[in-house]
């Protein structure tokens, strides 16, 4: 896989061109990508950065874009000390960084902007594996685009539903025309919380003589697109997520914008070669689909979370993934020697006579197992050091990790130079970041997050979710991450001095034991939904949790912070930053800056204007929506800062002498244009958090209706359906745990009431659904009598 092929297919057209994503906006690795790209973090021993551009290489791609916004100087600093950049590659690597920009769309806006790419082009992520040659289908894709409709052609795994490798933070249904492999439909959605059923426009069925209905498949994140694909996303600046937003929007619209996206199935590895025929360059009306001529075998995942990163690793140990494997590595340069039971290691690696190293082991360069210590079903950088009687299973640990005299690591992933003294015990799934020291004599909750640096209570998340984009001086995860389970959270840790003096916070040696170096994120024994990892992971519904008898604002809370979630989306610019080279120079430069307005004040201003006149002129909520959308791409704000500001000047238009007509008449008038603002659970949390804060910050409101104003509010998002009962218990069990100056308590004592009744709602309704599951059972077993 280490030669290039010509795309012979695109020549005509010009160099076939790629664009990776470096970002996908989240933190399922956080803290292992504080000090670098999640791209760059190890996969069997190697940057998964690495699997993704042998990949392109092996399409023939003459060029490579890697759009990269957190620490793209890292990445940079990668790729010009990678063979890449070596004279003797026939693939330019190109790294671009994107200042501006909190998701998918916005990268992919700024690479249209720049006019680079004006004809095919692959779309993947840095975290796409794949075995598959691309040549063909980049060949059948523009075979097909010739009539301008086709303009994306994805990859698509067959996958069992709860596999692993299935994104945990979605859930997709894929409605395809077989004779074609014509994507119909596509529902996409969170899932936390779990939806009960999904829609789908009546004529993608009465339409299509035959339609395949598929929960099975997952998203490779590899793609084969047209330019309109990057024309189409300037031109809607509302979409941020590919499958959620993109490929449902353009299928809905299917009719009005005569587009069209297929998908190639693959059903798994191969076990002879397969040489799939190119399919020929010019198509008759009746001529087949030229995507059923590529062969169907092959393997491709992307690495989405960490049970994604545990399933793909023990594929590719399995030679599954063949010719991936640890001993043909992208890179080649480790070399590694195969052993019975998968056992990989290099000539370096010292064993000593009574050490035990079974089935699914990669041992890094330099590595050291000492006697009577266990590793099995594990991978190992280079310069590890395991020490007499230490137990390793299921568990990945980075270069230069050390682990003590009878500890234990289980079904976890450790960073580079991570120590573990004697006597220490890690549970499972838990995230140790670079640099951390832990023990002696202690025992590391499941599901828990160690950082070298402290969670700063300042920083932004919307910082945070860019994977890696936490510098040592501002990174870590929200304080108030919820242990909605039982578990140990913030009181396991010290609390911050001052507000800004994280740095100087003493080590959480109360969990991480006397001689421990680090800070405690996140700490939760039981995680319902989490990116679990190990043997014994069967992808069982998140939803069965009868077990631990917590099904209730606990238990839901939990289903709301599963993969991806997360409490407050700060606008860029954080107030708590300040710039350390200030001097005396810069003090006129402060008071003209004062004097100035703003940019976040001049948006506060005109979407005020907006509301303002949308109320005097009675304009319909479309209207006002497009307004909106127009200021919100003007001034280059998230979906999360418009509906803030929006639902704060919308409460300003309430009537507080008339709290009980006046705030339904300003919601339903407003609702359905908050409504496009808000989306899934955490942004449904997120204003949750709006509507408290002016409920008990605003000045002119008197303090006897602050809690009238924030219950009727509450109470009409909920009505209105812009705010599920779920997100309403979950933000009230959350808020309770926060400090008295973050929340108000009478706020939410005025809230209870209502909590209370959705809860009885709730478990009302599970109680119909059960007796209707019964009657049903005995309306069967009636009929079979």
């Amino acid at each position: 896989m280490n030669s290039a092929k010509d795309n012979r297919n695109v020549s005509t057209k010009g160099e076939l061109k790629a664009i990776v994503l470096a970002d996908l906006f989240d933190a399922p690795f956080q803290p292992l990508s504080l000090n670098r790209p999640r791209c760059l973090l190890p996969l069997c021993n190697v940057p998964m950065i690495e699997y993704t551009l042998e990949l392109l290489a092996t399409a023939g791609v003459a060029e490579t874009i890697i759009v990269c916004q957190a620490q793209a100087d890292k990445l940079l600093d990668y790729i010009r000390g990678s063979r890449w950049s070596r004279g003797n590659s026939q693939m330019k690597v190109v790294v671009r960084s994107t200042p501006v920009g909190s998701t998918v769309g916005d990268a992919l806006r700024a690479i249209d902007h720049s006019s680079t790419v004006l004809f095919d082009f692959i779309l993947c992520t840095g975290l796409a594996i794949s075995n598959m040659d691309l040549t063909t289908l980049v060949a059948a894709h523009s075979a097909r685009s010739r009539d301008g409709l086709h303009i994306m052609t994805m990859l698509l795994q067959e996958t069992a539903p709860g596999h692993p490798r299935q994104d945990k933070s979605d859930e997709s249904v894929y409605f395809i025309e077989p004779s074609m492999n014509r994507l119909l439909a596509l529902s996409s959605h969170a899932s936390v919380p779990r939806a009960k059923c999904i829609s789908v426009q009546s004529n993608v069925i009465t339409n299509h003589a035959e339609v395949e209905v598929r929960a099975d498949l997952s998203d490779t994140n590899i793609a084969i697109c047209s330019p309109d694909v990057l024309a189409l996303f300037t031109e809607n600046f509302d979409y941020h997520d590919m499958r959620r937003d993109f490929i449902s929007g353009i299928l809905e619209l299917t009719d009005v914008l005569q587009k069209d996206i297929h998908v190639h199935v693959l059903s798994g590895p191969s076990v002879q070669p397969v040489s799939p025929t190119v399919p020929s360059a010019t198509w008759g009306s009746q001529a087949p689909d030229p995507l059923l001529s590529i062969s169907s075998s092959g393997y491709a995942a992307s690495v989405t979370d960490t049970a994604a990163y545990d399933a793909i690793s023990r594929d590719i140990i399995s030679r599954w993934a063949y010719p991936l494997c640890p001993d043909n590595s992208p890179t080649g340069e480790v070399v590694y020697n195969y052993s019975r039971g998968a056992v990989y290691k290099t000539k370096s690696v010292r064993l000593d006579r009574e050490s035990r190293v079974e089935h699914h082991v990669i041992l890094g360069a330099d590595s050291h197992v000492a006697n009577h210590a266990y590793i099995a079903d594990s991978v190992l950088g280079e310069r590890c050091a395991i020490d007499e009687h230490a137990t390793i299973r299921n568990s990945y640990l980075f270069d230069g990790t050390k682990i003590g005299r009878n500890s234990v690591v289980e079904r976890s992933i450790l960073g580079e130079r991570v120590t573990v003294l004697d006597n220490v015990v890690i549970e499972r799934a838990c995230l140790i970041g670079d640099d951390v020291t832990v023990g002696p004599n202690v025992r590391i909750p499941a599901f828990t997050r160690l950082a070298r640096v402290p969670p700063h209570r300042g920083a932004s998340l919307a910082n945070r979710m860019s994977d890696g984009s936490d510098s040592e001086s501002d990174s870590g995860s929200d304080s108030d991450i919820s242990d909605a389970a039982g578990g140990v959270q913030a009181a396991a840790r010290h609390t911050s001095p001052a507000a800004g003096a994280d740095s100087q916070r003493p080590f959480d040696t109360q969990v991480l034991g006397l001689r421990g170096v680090g800070y405690v994120w996140d700490v939760s024994s039981a995680r319902p939904g989490s990116a679990d990892f190990g043997d014994d992971h069967d992808g069982a519904d998140d939803s069965d949790d009868s077990d631990n008898g917590d099904d209730t604002i606990a238990h839901q809370l939990h289903k709301l912070h599963t993969i991806g979630s997360s409490l407050n989306d700060a606008v860029l610019g954080d107030s708590d930053q300040e710039d350390e080279f200030g001097g005396e120079d810069d003090d006129a430069d402060a008071e003209q800056a004062a004097a100035k307005p703003s940019m976040q004040d001049e948006f506060e201003r005109e979407v005020h204007l907006t509301v303002k006149r949308g109320c005097d002129e009675n304009l319909s909520a479309p209207q006002s929506t497009i307004e909106l959308r127009g200021l919100r791409m003007a001034y280059n704000k998230d979906k999360e800062d418009m509906c803030k500001c929006l639902m704060q000047e919308v409460l300003r238009t309430v009537d507080i002498a008339s709290l009980a007509t006046s705030v339904p008449a300003a919601l339903k008038k407003w609702g359905p244009v908050i409504e496009g603002f808000v989306g899934d659970g955490r942004e449904q949390l997120d204003l949750m958090d709006t509507v408290e804060r002016h409920c008990a910050l605003e000045d002119g409101i008197d303090n006897a209706a602050r809690s009238r104003l924030f219950v009727r509010t509450v109470y009409m998002l909920y009505q209105l359906d812009i705010v599920e009962d779920v997100a309403i218990i979950a933000w009230h069990g959350r808020a309770q745990k926060k400090p008295a100056d973050e929340v108000s308590a009478d706020l939410l004592c005025a809230l209870e009431p209502v909590v209370d009744n959705l809860n009885e709602t709730d478990e009302s309704s599970d109680g119909d659904e059960e007796e209707d599951d019964d009657n049903e059972d005995e309306d069967e077993d009636e009929d079979s009598e």
